[in-house]
């Protein structure tokens, strides 16, 4: 099973509503078909951040929800793109992974054909 994860800190986009982007990722929850697990927390360290991880065997799929969901939506994306990252764990874990997407445009990301 992969992780994918998606990072959010809040202060880098003023006017960003974490209540809808935390509610878009809730209801991903609910696919059994894309979503085995799930880990969502928050916390303080020098701004806030809210993480949203999901176990799954078909991280391409979810990634492309993702996007369709919260990423790409009119009402978000400018504050996703100020303000969020995304990566996927291999198989083994966090030593080995995918950076996806990231608000600084300096970092590289792969495309979801590499999941």
């Amino acid at each position: 099973m992969k992780s994918l994860s998606v990072q959010v800190q809040p202060e880098r986009s003023p006017g960003i509503d974490m209540a809808a982007i935390s509610e878009l990722f809730q209801g991903l929850v609910s696919r059994k078909d894309l979503v085995l697990q799930h880990s969502f927390d928050s916390g303080d360290d020098n701004g806030a951040y809210f993480n949203f991880t999901f176990g799954t065997e078909r991280p391409a799929e979810l990634w492309r929800n993702m996007q369709d969901l919260v990423f790409l939506a009119t009402e978000h994306k400018a504050h996703m793109a100020a303000a969020s990252m995304a990566m996927c764990s291999s198989a083994a874990g966090w030593d080995q992974y995918l950076q996806l997407y990231h608000w600084n445009l300096e970092v590289p990301v792969v495309p979801a054909t590499a999941l």
